[in-house]
């Protein structure tokens, strides 16, 4: 498979301002939110994105549709770089990068009907409101499992899990090939959530589309997912299969997610792994790998040089994995 989206070495950051008096000296805060991470995602390939709630994982998605602008580096859709355009050069390429937000209760307008939502990429994009628009709607209706005869109610008439299809619909509306998938499952009930990810699934082998799956439900990610990206502090510490990373994790880190998941025979659980602390403050990074002040394992090394992804297709950063 190729590379349908590729990051390069892509940095955002942000400032937080502490005053006037600490502009005027330069001493705002840096927030290294993605802090230079590398990885591509193949046509038609889902790749599951997963960390603790702050690791950057909605800001690299954000970015790598441009809605959030980037510090530094390249995202290559097809080998043009997305980083580079400006809005109008970038506006033909919003038909073919989508994203399904977390929130289903927020993130649809109260005001319009089903049928408006779904049909707005579409008219954003030349379709004129007639008969055959709202066909297409239906049409789009019925692929995400909604009754088409409720193309004229109103969000706050549809439980949570409809609520998202309506908003994956809103998604597939301009047939896309890449749709960033921010926390789908993350506000819906444990039983709707398995729906949902079988719909993304059936909806990936269908039409082919990409997905970066975003979550901190590695279960979810493993099912769902070809491969799996782990970040931490704004940085990928680990990527490959997802089998082998779930099964076979390399990272300090993917190791203590892993083993805090509950087991479903406790007989055959293995001892959870704690780690020390808490992450630290975003504009407060710990020197040399940013893990080091909670890793059970951490060496000199660790606490003075950052670790690069190292693997071809099973990839860690970690000194650890170097001396093994």
């Amino acid at each position: 498979m190729t590379a349908l989206i590729e990051l390069q070495q892509l940095k955002v950051y942000f400032t937080k301002e502490s005053g006037l008096i600490a502009r005027l000296f330069g001493k705002e805060k840096l927030i290294k939110a993605v802090d230079n991470i590398s990885f591509d995602i193949r046509t038609g390939e889902i790749l599951g994105l997963v960390g603790e709630s702050g690791s950057g994982k909605s800001t690299t998605g954000r970015a790598m549709l441009r809605l959030i602008k980037p510090t530094s580096g390249k995202i290559l859709y097809k080998g043009k770089d997305l980083a580079s355009l400006s809005e109008s050069e970038l506006r033909p390429y919003r038909r073919h990068l989508q994203i399904i937000f977390q929130n289903p209760y927020s993130s649809l307008n109260p005001r319009m009907t089903v049928g408006d939502i779904i049909a707005e990429p579409l008219l954003n994009f030349g379709a004129k409101r007639n008969k055959e628009l709202r066909k297409q709607v239906e049409q789009l209706m019925e692929e995400v499992g909604l009754a088409p005869e409720h193309i004229d109610r109103y969000p706050h008439e549809f439980s949570g899990g409809q609520r998202q299809r309506i908003g994956i619909a809103r998604a597939l509306a301009l047939r896309p090939e890449f749709i960033v998938a921010d926390e789908p499952i993350a506000a819906l009930d444990v039983s709707v959530q398995a729906q949902i990810i079988n719909l993304l699934k059936e909806l990936q082998k269908k039409l082919g589309i990409a997905f970066l799956f975003i979550s901190h439900d590695l279960r979810a990610v493993r099912y769902i997912s070809d491969r799996i990206a782990v970040m931490y502090l704004g940085k990928i510490v680990e990527l490959g299969p997802a089998a082998e990373v779930y099964e076979r994790p390399q990272h300090p880190y993917t190791q203590a997610l892993i083993s805090a998941l509950p087991a479903p025979d406790p007989k055959a659980r293995s001892e959870r792994i704690k780690l020390r602390g808490e992450p630290p403050e975003p504009f407060f990074m710990p020197p040399g790998c940013h893990f080091h002040p909670r890793c059970p394992y951490a060496f000199d090394k660790c606490r003075s040089l950052q670790p690069t992804l190292a693997g071809k297709d099973h990839s860690v950063a970690c000194f650890l994995s170097e001396s093994r």
